[in-house]
């Protein structure tokens, strides 16, 4: 008679197989995913900056302020991180300290892949005006490509203008989009009882981008899913042969009850 074979070793070897021949799959998706995100949102960049405008207050922004401040890779993803890990030797959780790392490596590898398009491509910010940025630069910016709008505003034709090295000039996507939702996301794949307010955290701060004018609604998209793929990514490799949770151990028992 064989014995029974352990949960976690059975699952692990169960789910191997699987993740590697899905991960193909899952980046077609992320992809889609990727390029949908920006062609929905796009058209209506320049409506939802005229929405958030119109119904702006001071309290709204003084909340969007501390979030975007709290929210960025610093202080927000690497506070996150120290907390988890600091919890971890509080409660001797292996699981705390894996999301720990897995979050702090996600929202790193998610900040710096971004910010290495965002610094090259020069999409300029909803602040960026013709005048601003022409007393910056000390010349006339035109755009490498150009969208074929420009908001009657700011007279500065939408599009990418390449690496110009000033922050107006770095607004696609949003890296603090990118940095919040990657730490959520990750948290969330090892850690479902904190991730949850963790990613209405993320949330927020991605609504504080649109209020302060700092980034549109495709910028904040497509970085948020870009953070939520690498928060995926490293909260599944870091999930492998974790030790089963408690809540997991309460369903395993009982299912074992029921089939006496």
């Amino acid at each position: 008679m064989k014995a029974p074979r352990h949960p976690v070793a059975s699952r692990a070897n169960a789910g191997s197989g699987f993740a590697r021949k899905s991960w193909p799959r899952r980046l077609a998706i992320f992809a889609a995913l990727l390029s949908g995100g920006f062609l929905f949102t796009f058209p209506v960049d320049f409506l939802v900056y005229r929405i958030v405008q119109q119904i702006d207050r001071p309290v709204l922004e003084r909340a969007a302020e501390q979030l975007s401040f709290w929210g960025d890779y610093w202080p927000g993803s690497l506070l996150v991180s120290l907390l988890l890990f600091i919890g971890s030797l509080v409660v001797k959780s292996r699981r705390a300290r894996l999301a720990a790392l897995a979050s702090l490596l996600a929202a790193t590898v998610a900040g710096l892949t971004l910010d290495s398009v965002r610094f090259s491509v020069g999409r300029p910010r909803p602040y960026a005006t013709l005048a601003a940025a022409t007393l910056r630069l000390g010349y006339r910016p035109e755009p490498k490509f150009s969208f074929g709008r420009t908001r009657p505003d700011t007279h500065l034709p939408d599009g990418f203008y390449g690496p110009l090295g000033i922050h107006m000039f770095q607004d696609f996507p949003s890296g603090h989009a990118a940095s919040s939702t990657a730490t959520a996301a990750c948290v969330l794949r090892l850690l479902p009882e904190i991730g949850i307010p963790i990613g209405l955290l993320a949330a927020a701060v991605c609504w504080s981008r649109l209020e302060l004018r700092q980034h549109y609604l495709s910028d904040v998209t497509v970085g948020a899913i870009w953070g939520t793929f690498w928060g995926i990514l490293f909260g599944t490799l870091f999930s492998r042969g974790r030790p089963i949770s408690f809540g997991e151990q309460l369903a395993s028992r009982f299912r074992n009850e029921k089939n006496l």
